[in-house]
């Protein structure tokens, strides 16, 4: 199949008003009963679009949500109880999930509380039109779109908040959203991740799908890393929701903006609508013992072979371990916890079943 050429956003949006269409459904509905209560969920980008829809909808189906965003997630659980959610069904957590430092709090902060998180829905990415700097002097659309999440997990497996020491059949599950536009992308950057990129707006879509590609190419790399045996302890599962009307697009110039705002409200699904696979992989029975499943829309479809190459997994760890590495300083742990040092390559190598 030819390549998208991501440099024309409108290309990008009628491939995807052309996927509500080519796509077929293959996967029948949830059952009223496939619900998760007494589970404990976790949805970064939870404030608006997609994660907004998925922690209501995750708590319609009985979990407790954690909504992590860094835009007004109190806000944001104000209006998920307007739309009938009950109180004590979501937690707002204040994460910016540009910077490093706030996603080693948040993982700390959880370990703390020792809570046991059933779900994960990594969700939350950006299209900025500038190149922009975190705090730790990296990228911002490769911290959020990529590195946050790699650091988020590492971090929860190694201090049990996501815990691996689960029965057959209750193992937690790490979903991640990814796009379509991982097929898109040229390759992982061949010579350093955290090199600085060309924020040029006609490359924004470009630099998306090569971190969409990053993004799924760790899921399957952490895919195999948490199985035993052949058995997962962690389930590790991955979607493009399809062509859907969200905000994610909103730093784009207007000349563009407004006509593909135009298109997304014609064409484009709900997100309470687009959520429906990322519920599918939250809670479906049938997919208990399973790993490494990827849908497009609600249809199981094949990664890109870069996506599932080991080698490729293998080396991309790696060098996400050594960013992390080379700004992490030792951090004072909280009193009555065990120290923890500074994170090595090695250590973070230890991330397995």
């Amino acid at each position: 199949m030819p390549r998208l050429d991501a440099n024309h956003p409108v290309a990008a949006v009628l491939t995807g008003l052309l996927d509500r269409f080519r796509v077929e459904r293959e996967i029948p509905p949830l059952a009223p009963d496939e619900r998760l209560d007494g589970k404990l969920a976790l949805v970064t980008g939870g404030a608006s679009g997609l994660g907004f829809a998925t922690s209501v909808d995750l708590a319609r189906r009985g979990a407790r949500v954690l909504l992590a965003d860094r835009r007004e997630p109190e806000r944001a659980r104000d209006r998920a109880v307007a739309l009938g959610v009950p109180p004590d069904r979501i937690e707002p957590m204040q994460v910016d999930l540009s910077d490093l430092d706030d996603v080693d709090r948040l993982a700390a902060d959880l370990a703390r509380q020792g809570a046991r998180i059933d779900r994960l829905v990594l969700n939350a990415a950006i299209v900025p039109t500038v190149a922009r700097t975190t705090p730790q002097g990296l990228d911002e659309m490769f911290v959020v779109n990529y590195l946050s999440s790699f650091a988020l997990v590492t971090r929860l497996l190694e201090n049990g908040a996501l815990p691996r020491d689960r029965r057959p059949g209750d193992v937690p599950r790490v979903v991640v959203v990814s796009s379509e536009a991982h097929r898109w992308s040229q390759g992982v950057p061949p010579v350093r991740l955290d090199a600085p990129r060309d924020g040029s707006p006609r490359r924004v879509l470009a630099w998306y799908g090569t971190y969409k590609l990053m993004l799924t190419t760790f899921a399957w790399e952490l895919a195999r890393r948490t199985q035993v045996d052949g058995s997962p302890r962690v389930s590790v599962l991955a979607l493009c929701p399809g062509a859907m009307r969200t905000g994610i697009a909103r730093e784009l110039p207007a000349p563009l903006r407004v006509p593909l705002d135009g298109l997304m409200r014609l064409f484009f699904q709900d997100p309470f609508v687009a959520d429906e696979p990322v519920l599918h992989l939250a809670c479906s029975r049938a997919l208990e013992g399973r790993t490494a499943v990827y849908l497009h829309r609600m249809a199981v479809k094949q990664v890109d072979p870069r996506a599932a190459d080991e080698g490729a997994a293998r080396a991309l760890w790696e060098r996400s371990e050594a960013v992390l590495a080379a700004w992490q300083e030792p951090v004072s742990p909280p009193a009555g916890s065990p120290s923890r040092e500074a994170p090595s390559s090695a250590g973070r190598s230890a991330v397995r079943g």
